[in-house]
């Protein structure tokens, strides 16, 4: 099925079965559009399109945090797109998407536990937080509102809260705000302190196995955003690297 009729399909509902409420809105007002004459013959997988559609939206959310959408932020979602190789209509389907999300009435959070619902992979949720991340520091400092959004995103991810604390240490403050009370390594595992040696072990593995960039490309990634996923390996290591420090392993 190429791109078109992956967004035509998304109007019927046959991608979104149950869920999807609001992302599924974004797709289907687009594919209205697309539908009155539109010809889009690129391809793409229907956890790219579910994937572009919430990047794009969360993206938008997080840009007008503070009321405003500076040229830094435009130009940070602008070399993103292009540089994960979404040129033509799938870089066109994207601004589309980032427009109108932008002023809807949905928030962020909205979009993230549509993604989080649709998305079994945490990794993948983990590197969309990681990107939002990125424009949010575009400018050179967070906001308030973006520090709010950042620390209360996810749960909404459906991911570690300790995500939170260590992109706010990794990127030395993220210029403004103030961290949780305490980074836990644990929490990065998925496991807390009880678990034994060999289930943090296990985990890690498990972890690192769906980190492997070929896993990646096989989810329809591309190379940039196979680079930016792969950051969440260092993260990963630096929370490993401490557990086995504390446990002499």
């Amino acid at each position: 099925m190429g791109w078109f009729g992956l967004i035509a399909g998304a109007l019927a509902g046959s991608i979104f079965g149950g869920g999807g409420a609001f992302l599924g809105g974004l797709i289907g007002n687009f594919a209205e559009e697309a539908i009155r004459g539109r010809k889009n013959r690129a391809e793409a997988s229907r956890e790219e399109l579910y994937f572009l559609s919430a990047l794009s939206a969360m993206l938008a959310k997080m840009a007008k945090a503070d009321g405003r959408i500076s040229q830094s932020e435009i130009d940070y979602v602008r070399s993103l797109l292009l540089n994960s190789g979404f040129s033509g209509e799938k870089y066109e389907y994207c601004v589309r998407i980032f427009r109108r999300a932008k002023d809807d009435a949905h928030s962020i959070y909205d979009y993230a536990a549509d993604f989080a619902a649709h998305s079994r992979d945490t990794e993948l949720r983990e590197t969309l937080y990681g990107i939002l991340w990125d424009m949010a520091c575009a400018d050179g400092r967070l906001s308030p509102e973006e520090i709010k959004i950042l620390r209360e995103l996810p749960p909404y991810l459906r991911i570690s809260s300790a995500r939170y604390d260590f992109e706010f240490r990794r990127r030395g403050g993220g210029g403004g705000g103030e961290a949780n009370s305490h980074y836990d390594p644990y929490a990065i595992l998925g496991k807390d302190r009880s678990a034994s040696s060999e289930e943090l072990k296990a985990a890690y593995r498990e972890k690192a196995k769906k980190l492997h960039p070929d896993v990646l490309r096989s989810q329809g990634l591309s190379e940039e955003l196979v680079k930016k996923a792969n950051e969440q390996m260092s993260i990963l290591n630096e929370a490993w690297d401490s557990i086995k420090k504390e446990r002499g392993l």
